[in-house]
């Protein structure tokens, strides 16, 4: 390689003697020797050197075989976020539950006074239709100084909710009173059916304003007793105040289309409190007047034990899966969610027994 590079920077123009050119000859066969013998080398030590390719192919080192790439695999499903708990749904504009309650009606005019301790018992079998009964222990006295003591008239009322929206509740239903009282002065004298609608309406979350309209008829009894026949047009609100207060006026007008005394004005404020999640106590203050002007005091004390809603839980359909394994990974959680569903729903039936306040007729 250094003679080549030398005869190449060789001047071009320079005199060489015979001589000379024969042992350049003799020089440029030595060279061209010298280079074929290093580019023959040069070959065998470059693999990149065009070549014979089995020749190339044995001159590299053997390399280890890698493992096969995997399968492509397709792109896994997203897994679908767990059921969320169902939101608890706002409760109606009247809800019925069951209950037992104690209460004591007390009234006193010129006329004397009247007194009634009445047991009464709502049950609800759904949500929307509910049975109560009233049976009264009455006490009258007039200003004569009489006094009669025993039981009174027997009351049952059926209600169906027929609306029933957090907005707004529609309830229908009648009121049998029965002519069960053991003294004169202790009942009516009559068997009586008064059909009754009610309506609620929620103007604030805790505020409802409702309206009654009642037609009673009466049948059968003494004969001896005047008929009844008498009309009630009553207006009333239901403010839930904080710590489980509440207070509701209570505004009534009554037309007797067959007595003495055609309208009769009944003004009530009720207020009450909740001791526990079942047990509730209130008291309703209240004036009656005639349209001759006669004044009557009213006064109602009671307490009511309340009975949590039997939740129903309904099944839900799941879809089936692929998996053995998932299906049954998901059977526990499955149980687990409806056993927890079940009791959020008896709680939450507890809370509403206790909390909403049967107003439908009282």
């Amino acid at each position: 390689m250094q003679a080549h590079r030398v005869a190449q920077a060789r001047p071009a123009g320079r005199t060489v003697s015979p001589c000379g050119q024969q042992r350049r000859r003799v020089a440029s066969l030595g060279t061209v020797g010298l280079l074929a013998l290093s580019g023959a080398a040069a070959a065998r030590a470059d693999p990149a050197h065009p070549g014979d390719p089995t020749a190339l192919a044995g001159a590299q080192p053997a390399r280890p075989s890698l493992p096969p790439a995997p399968p492509a695999q397709p792109p896994a499903a997203p897994e679908r976020p767990a059921a969320a708990a169902p939101r608890t749904q706002p409760r109606a504009a009247a809800n019925f539950s069951t209950f037992l309650e104690l209460r004591n009606d007390y009234s006193s005019g010129r006329n004397g006074f009247f007194n009634a301790a009445v047991l009464r018992g709502d049950y609800a079998f759904t949500r929307t239709f509910s049975l109560r009964a009233d049976l009264p222990l009455a006490y009258a006295g007039d200003i004569e100084g009489q006094r009669d003591v025993g039981l009174g008239d027997i009351l049952i009322r059926p209600l169906v909710r027929v609306v029933g929206t957090p907005r707004f509740a529609l309830v229908l239903g009648t009121d049998l009173v029965l002519d069960s009282a053991t003294k004169r002065a202790l009942g009516a004298g009559k068997n009586q059916v008064a059909p009754l609608v009610q309506a609620y309406v929620r103007v604030a979350r805790p505020a409802r304003l409702g309206a009654q309209l009642q037609h009673a008829v009466s049948f059968g009894g003494d004969p001896e007793r005047n008929a009844i026949q008498k009309s009630t047009i009553r207006e009333f609100a239901i403010i839930e105040l904080p710590h489980g207060f509440w207070v509701s006026p209570d505004q009534a007008f009554t037309i007797d289309h067959r007595g003495a005394h055609r309208v009769v004005s009944t003004s009530v404020l009720e207020v009450g409190a909740e001791l526990s999640e079942r047990v509730q106590v209130y008291v309703d203050p209240g004036i009656q007047v005639d349209d001759r002007g006669a004044v009557d005091w009213l006064v109602t004390g009671a307490v009511r034990w309340a009975f949590p809603q039997r939740a129903r839980a309904r099944a839900v359909a799941v879809a089936p899966v692929q998996r053995a394994g998932t299906e049954q990974a998901a059977g526990p959680r499955q149980a687990a969610g409806a056993e927890q569903a079940a009791g959020a729903g008896q709680a939450a039936g507890a809370r509403q027994a206790a909390g909403a306040r049967q107003t439908a007729g009282e």
